[in-house]
């Protein structure tokens, strides 16, 4: 354990237990943490502790209210406070969503206490070194504006700077300077730059750069590119950015040229996509771990099923059968498809509904089912719920009907989605409040149906018709 000095922490996380564990853990690694559960919580407690908290664990879904990106990005815009988001997404554009805030690192949330541990110390330490920039900055600013006035000063910054600089002649673009950096990034002489045009360096033989684009740059005054390679003397190749821009300096006008090698950069981007790609390939693999699971436990319940000789005991093991098994097929989906993030609705409840001809052979099943896709979690709950309506119509709707009909609609409006479970049967008893059910099955639905944020109607008129609106 590693005694930080108390550097308290403010950990922004909706879920309870979750929070509870990792505040847990940094405490044990030496930090203070104060817990908050939603963005606009943080917001005050960041006002509230703004001299006590020196950095902000966020993460970036908080539920209902605004996610941790917003909640960060308004934070930033009131206190210097280093931002270091813990998340469980690993989706592209929900990680792009974080690259236009001033964030300190991205971890992925079970990655261990350890690599928190080492990207809250790497988040402080870029931190001090984000404000030194900044002072930096200031310094180079004044710098620019001393620059017309003297030419040491100028010659100092010209020569100490740690990026690689050119001078041109914005009329015949000859280079007439190059800064010490430069030619020991590239590894070619001073006298091998001087008085010759820059398409003639072997360096920059890649670049492109022609008469025809430095009359562009003297009109436009300004050309960039991102990641330009160029070959060092000795034939290595390395990566910059390279920024040319048209100033005048007495009256005449120049070209600078503002090289950066980020050779470095392209590296660990390149390990970072490998990583993203080795935590896929991980997850495709529990996934398939999963699937296998739930499907020995299925199979272990229906061994248990037909062994009893007890028809009540049989039954509830034939119900919980489906319960599982409906999770299995979630998984079993998920893997088929190569998906981590959503679930197309309608093929999954598909394969829950036809699950059901083994628990009865004798009920005709309509569906009318829009293709939705939503996250897995909250494909999990509606097939939950769906095997409990349908379980609950086949046992109890149709005591002495030999036509049974069973309808399931399902469509997406005005960012809710609705369920609605029909059949003709019997239909509910008088006064009927599923919230006071004895049914363990209709007490889940309730419950599942709560969790997310949803309403449930019943109707009992020529059968019973159940309608569950949910906010996914």
């Amino acid at each position: 354990m590693n005694n930080q000095g108390r550097q308290t922490i403010l950990l922004v996380e909706d879920e309870a237990i979750i929070a509870m564990n990792q505040t847990m853990q940094l405490k044990k690694y030496g930090y203070a943490v104060i817990t908050v559960p939603d963005g606009q919580k943080a917001i005050d407690t960041v006002e509230n502790e703004k001299n006590a908290i020196k950095l902000i664990l966020m993460d970036i879904d908080l539920g209902d209210g605004m996610d941790g990106t917003e909640t960060a990005r308004l934070i930033l815009n009131e206190h210097d406070i280093p931002i270091l988001f813990l998340s469980g997404h690993i989706e592209q554009d929900i990680v792009e969503k974080t690259e236009n805030i001033t964030s300190y690192g991205y971890v992925v949330k079970n990655s261990g206490i350890t690599v928190l541990d080492a990207s809250i110390k790497m988040a402080f330490k870029l931190h001090d070194a984000y404000r030194n920039l900044n002072i930096q900055k200031v310094e180079v600013d004044k710098g620019k504006m001393l620059l017309q006035f003297s030419e040491k000063r100028y010659r100092r910054l010209f020569e100490s700077a740690k990026d690689g600089i050119l001078i041109l002649d914005a009329y015949d673009g000859k280079i007439v300077d190059v800064n010490p950096f430069l030619i020991e990034m590239l590894g070619y002489s001073k006298d091998e730059f001087l008085d010759k045009s820059i398409w003639e360096i072997s360096a920059f033989k890649n670049i492109g750069y022609s008469k025809e684009l430095l009359e562009e740059l003297q009109v436009k005054k300004y050309i960039r590119y991102e990641d330009l390679p160029l070959e060092t003397f000795d034939g290595k190749l390395i990566h910059v950015e390279f920024v040319s821009n048209v100033y005048i300096v007495d009256s005449e006008r120049v070209i600078q040229c503002n090289i950066r090698d980020i050779t470095d950069r392209r590296l660990y981007e390149d390990s970072l996509t490998a990583d993203i790609e080795k935590t896929e390939g991980l997850l495709r693999e529990l996934q398939h771990r999963t699937k296998n699971s739930f499907n020995l436990i299925t199979s272990l319940i229906s061994l248990k099923a037909g062994a009893t000789h007890c028809e009540e005991t049989r039954d509830a093991l034939e119900e919980l059968t489906l319960r599982v098994q409906s999770i299995s097929d979630l998984y079993s989906l998920l893997y088929r498809t190569n998906s981590f993030y959503e679930v197309e609705l309608k093929t999954y409840c598909d394969i829950v509904i036809e699950s059901m001809f083994n628990f009865a052979t004798d009920v005709a099943f309509d569906r009318d089912i829009e293709k939705i896709s939503i996250a897995p979690n909250n494909a999990a709950r509606i097939g939950m719920i769906l095997v409990e309506l349908l379980t609950n119509s086949i046992k109890y709707a149709f005591p002495e009907r030999t036509q049974k009909t069973i309808r399931v609609e399902i469509r997406k409006s005005d960012s809710k989605l609705k369920l609605v479970v029909s059949d003709d049967g019997v239909g509910m008893p008088p006064g009927f409040d599923i919230g006071k059910a004895s049914s363990m099955g209709l007490h889940l639905v309730d419950l599942m149906v709560t969790q997310l944020h949803g309403t449930i109607g019943i109707e009992s008129k020529n059968g019973t018709k159940i309608s569950i609106e949910l906010a996914i």
